[in-house]
């Protein structure tokens, strides 16, 4: 009986150490995507190939927001199984996680056709909000996946952690309201690429910070 318990033990350790990696490795593809966006947005704003840097920056935030969805839908039961959360928190993540999912991949779609040339500049001042949109949307899931997985690692998040986590919260929100009117204005045709490029800047460095901030909190609980 005490054999089986061990084993069950180990068994749970696996699974949440499995867990953690995987939402892990999502936010580093989400900050490593959020950086690509951000270095190609300013040198487009500086004036290098800025309607090309512009549809590879829109790639690249799309995949770098499916990445990250991908990563928690996969652990997704596990997630909530194994910290005891309850329906409703499970259908609120969800909900934010499903937002970041699908904008991801129709905000990437649309930069892959934009990158092919077609109408490459509405197309990506669609991406723009819709990239708002779905910011807006998750802005709340930045904290609650990380305590999530820091209850998962069997710790508790620290002042500092906490505040990291509310203000890309915050910043999540902000920048999807702001990405949302810019997207609007590139679309009537005020300073379209500039719009776009400053658009995306924001939106890259949000999406930079919140991988960040996932990705240094479990960090922390797998050290521990």
């Amino acid at each position: 009986m005490s054999e089986t318990h061990v084993e069950h033990g180990e068994f749970m350790m696996q699974e949440r150490t499995a867990t953690m990696s995987v939402v892990a490795g999502g936010s580093i593809a989400e900050a490593v995507g959020g950086i690509g966006a951000v270095v190609l947005a300013i040198l487009g704003l500086v004036g290098v190939l800025p309607e090309d840097m512009a549809a590879v920056a829109t790639l690249a935030v799309g995949v770098a927001l499916l990445l990250e969805g991908i990563a928690i839908a996969t652990r997704f039961s596990n997630l909530f199984s194994q910290t005891g959360r309850s329906l409703a928190d499970a259908t609120e993540l969800g909900g934010g996680m499903g937002a970041e999912f699908l904008g991801g991949a129709a905000g990437g779609i649309l930069g892959l056709l934009a990158i092919l040339n077609i109408r490459p500049v509405t197309l990506m001042a669609i991406a723009v909000i819709v990239f708002g949109a779905s910011l807006l949307l998750s802005s709340g899931t930045t904290y609650r996946v990380d305590s999530l997985t820091s209850k998962l690692g069997q710790t508790t998040l620290t002042a500092g952690q906490t505040l990291v986590a509310l203000a890309a919260s915050g910043i999540q929100m902000l920048v999807g309201i702001a990405g949302i009117a810019l997207g609007i204005l590139a679309l009537v045709g005020i300073s379209t690429m500039t719009l776009i490029l400053v658009g995306l800047l924001c939106i890259g460095g949000s999406v930079l910070i919140s991988g960040t901030a996932l990705s240094g909190t479990i960090a922390t609980s797998l050290q521990r």
